[in-house]
């Protein structure tokens, strides 16, 4: 009898026990009130236990700040923390932090100690809904996996040489302009991952910074409709396998997306428009292998897409339109796949510069090939697909790759006639690829409903009109002057044979 007692007493004390432990346990919340120093955080940091949450509250905290513990760090009423110009803004140190609602600023400039807004060598932490302006780097993460960081809003410091002279004005006025890089290579990325892997990058906006979002040996991390703006490469990989990235808007930078030294990478439902200039592409292939590139928009580029010495890619299911270059295909790359993409109103569908297609590049896959908007065949028995081959290349596209001012003459009816002769007696051997089962109509693509066509952006067929109408005018001037000079002449004979004076 004493012994079922001494049990009764044993499980009840027990289970007080383990009910009280939890409340003894129960995380606290800590505020922060006022402007000043950041030593008022760094304060509450010392005091916080994991799993508390110290509120912060508007105001302006000059200085840095280490977290170390696994904390959430709230922001209330979107307080600022100034770095003062040096070193890192934030170190999260721990694992499992929260970070939210802050404005971020103030970083130190050395690229040699990649000084950041926030710098993670932690994991599984959450950086949401924060604004980083005037860093060398946004976010750094350094050897840091399984973090999330959501719905951030990251703003370089944008170079002198892309300032028009009325802001150059502006900014100097306000006494920032000497410290401003010289041109985009000065700056830091807006988000840098070195041996980072298994992170998610969602719904942040990147503008006037290197790369908008570069991977550095970062593997298996996922990057998911972010919007990019103004940078050199919008997303850049360098020896980082099996990443997927969809969603994402890159518009108006040197290059939307450069996917380099890597394999295995997956990109869907992407946006790459009006990435302009000498050296400009939507998508840059550059030693990479084995991609996936399926659902994307690439309009309005000075090239579309470019493969350098990449290998087993597959190219399915993009509109590829209104670039200079659709696809830039150098004889470097290999066994790649087009197929079921659609092919509109780019002046040059397919460039081959070097002279020859490459090895193993195919244009279809399982009886269907690709929809190209200037395709002259027909479709007699009602399948979808062309009863002749579509042939990419002619002869002015290659007179254009050898003489670019040629393209002065695009859409004319000169280069139509060219085009016509040669298809009738050929006479330059012209480097073609052939899409055996070209389709009739295009195919269905979903476009980004964030992605809108520029208002001010014109067809590659008005272009050339436009271009025949300026000849056609300089034609006429110029046989306007040669009629008045011939005029002028006959009336010199006539005065050297004692005619008219």
């Amino acid at each position: 009898m004493k012994s079922k007692k001494n049990r009764r007493c044993f499980w009840l004390i027990l289970f007080l026990f383990l009910w009280l432990i939890p409340l003894s346990a129960q995380a606290a919340t800590l505020e922060v009130q006022g402007s000043g120093s950041a030593e008022s955080i760094q304060s509450a940091l010392a005091r916080a236990a994991p799993g508390d949450t110290i509120n912060v509250y508007s105001g302006t905290y000059v200085g840095k700040i280490v977290i170390d513990k696994a904390v959430s760090l709230i922001g209330i009423g979107t307080p600022i923390l100034d770095g003062g110009g040096e070193g890192d803004v934030v170190s999260i140190k721990a694992d499992g932090v929260t970070f939210k609602g802050f404005q971020v600023m103030g970083s130190g400039k050395r690229l040699q100690d990649s000084d950041a807004g926030i710098k993670l060598y932690s994991a599984g932490n959450v950086i949401e809904d924060n604004k980083l302006i005037n860093n060398l780097f946004g976010m750094y993460l350094l050897k840091s996996s399984d973090n999330t960081l959501r719905n951030n809003a990251i703003i370089g410091r944008p170079a002198k040489n892309k300032l028009k002279e009325s802001e150059k004005k502006e900014i100097g006025e306000a006494g920032t302009y000497d410290i401003l890089p010289s041109f985009e290579g000065e700056n830091g990325d807006g988000i840098h991952l070195f041996a980072a892997s298994h992170n998610v990058i969602e719904n942040n906006e990147i503008t006037d910074t290197r790369d908008g979002i570069y991977f550095n040996y970062a593997h298996d991390n996922r990057l998911l409709y972010n919007h990019i703006e103004g940078v050199r490469y919008a997303i850049h990989y360098m020896y980082s396998d099996d990443n997927y990235f969809e969603g994402n808007i890159a518009t108006n930078n040197v290059a939307g997306a450069a996917p380099m030294y890597s394999k295995r990478i997956t990109f869907r439902q992407n946006v790459f428009a009006y990435n302009r200039g000498h050296r400009s592409f939507g998508v840059l292939f550059s030693s990479c292998n084995d991609c996936l590139a399926e659902g994307n928009i690439i309009f309005g580029n000075t090239r579309g897409a470019l493969f350098d010495v990449s290998y087993h890619n597959t190219f399915r299911n993009n509109l590829v339109a209104s670039n200079d270059i659709g696809i830039d295909l150098i004889s470097s790359s290999g066994f790649n796949t087009f197929t079921e993409n659609n092919f509109m109103d780019n002046m040059e569908q397919i460039a081959f510069r070097a002279g020859r297609i490459g090895e193993g590049n195919v244009f279809y896959e399982e009886g269907k090939g690709n929809y190209w908007n200037d395709y002259r065949g027909f479709d007699l028995n009602q399948n979808g697909i062309g009863d002749t081959p579509y042939l990419t290349g002619d002869i002015f596209t290659y007179l254009m790759n050898k003489a670019p001012a040629v393209r002065l003459f695009l859409n004319s009816p000169a280069a139509k006639a060219l085009e016509f002769a040669e298809n009738m007696f050929p006479v330059i051997e012209i480097p073609k690829a052939e899409d055996v089962y070209p389709l009739i109509k295009p195919v269905a693509i979903e476009i980004n409903a964030q992605f809108n066509i520029e208002k001010n952006q014109v067809s590659n067929k008005v272009f050339g009109a436009y271009s025949l109408l300026m000849l056609l005018i300089a034609g006429m001037i110029t046989a306007r002057a040669f009629g008045v000079s011939s005029q002028g002449i006959k009336r010199v004979e006539s005065f050297l044979r004692g005619g008219q004076k």
